[in-house]
């Protein structure tokens, strides 16, 4: 681990890997685990090293934006059955790229990963070579499999930071990312914001910018990107302009704590992973709340095909969530 801690990751091309010709040599086997276990190709992230330089994504009229924001963040990290590489880089990410003074702490919540793949003893390891303020972060445990959802709103209950920001375990942060949302929520605490969300390619881990969309969701109730004609950004503040969105990813929002548990947290009766986005953005918007995206805050993410963790045998907890939502909120007629 000290040569991978050291290791020099400006020198790393990640287009140079690509799937091993042998699959049973270490490196063959190393890629399947990954494929199996996270999938996404972990042999290309293991050698990108723990740390590396991102571009620039955000438009350049962000560079001419002052922010003063007053507030602190707890960042919310769920993980299970995550892979070392990708969240020692996600961690220093933010310990690089997060002034000092606005991050309160990093909440790690691990929700029952599986004996074979628990990194924990690994992190405390990696924490003591790197340096990072251990008085920063702050490790819960499941003693059950929570699911997505109810872990979120555990660790949550766990942070005393002035705002919460929740994170996708699998996922980096680029410089200047951190301000647009406090300042959003330092002018309006009853606002959910999110960051514009890049992608970053799971198969070479190259990091590639995203278009300026909002989020929204179609009668199945599930998740749609619904993006901008080009006439939009005729004008050039649109480009850093705030602007409402209907729902969210899911994945990356910040909160103001207050805000968060007054308005009832996300619903611990929905299981896992699926549709619990929708069901808040729906709430934020009929009690109070709203939805704003900060368009210089930007923070890449690797999307995946598939989800490699199991659920609830038998039970399609997307469809589950969605029937709950549209229980709830819609009259009869619609259901």
């Amino acid at each position: 681990m000290e040569k991978w801690h050291s290791y020099d990751f400006k020198s790393c091309n990640v287009s140079e890997f690509g799937s091993p010709e042998d699959k049973d040599s270490v490196e063959g086997r190393r890629y399947a685990f990954g494929n199996q276990h996270f999938s996404f190709n972990v042999l290309v992230s293991d050698r990108i090293g723990p740390k590396r330089e991102l571009p620039t994504m955000a438009h350049e009229k962000c560079a001419s934006l002052t922010y003063n924001p007053k507030l602190s963040a707890s960042i919310i990290i769920v993980y299970h059955n995550e892979a070392f590489s990708v969240l020692v880089r996600m961690i220093n990410s933010l310990f690089d790229r997060t002034p000092a003074h606005l991050l309160h702490e990093i909440v790690l919540y691990d929700d029952a990963t599986e004996d074979d793949l628990v990194i924990e003893k690994h992190l405390r390891r990696y924490a003591a070579l790197a340096g990072w303020n251990q008085n920063k972060l702050k490790t819960v445990h499941a003693q059950q499999r929570e699911g997505l959802i109810r872990s979120k709103v555990f660790a949550a209950r766990e942070a005393t930071g002035d705002v919460l920001i929740f994170m996708d375990s699998h996922s980096e942060v680029t410089n200047n990312w951190i301000e647009p949302l406090l300042q959003a929520i330092q002018d309006n605490p009853n606002q959910v914001v999110l960051p514009i969300i890049d992608v970053i390619n799971g198969s070479n881990f190259e990091y590639g910018k995203a278009m300026v969309a909002k989020a929204g969701f179609n009668w199945r109730l599930f998740f749609e990107w619904e993006y901008f004609p080009w006439s939009y950004f005729d004008d050039e503040e649109n480009h850093v302009r705030l602007f409402e969105s209907p729902a969210m990813s899911g994945g990356f929002l910040a909160v103001q704590k207050k805000f968060f548990h007054e308005i009832g947290e996300y619903d611990l009766g929905m299981e896992i992973w699926g549709g619990e986005n929708i069901e808040f953005a729906i709430r934020l918007w009929l009690c109070g709340g709203k939805i704003v995206v900060a368009p210089c805050s930007r923070i890449g993410h690797i999307f995946r095909v598939k989800r490699p963790y199991t659920g609830i045998e038998g039970k399609d907890t997307h469809l589950h969530n969605s029937v709950r939502l549209a229980k709830v909120w819609f009259d009869d007629k619609y259901i």
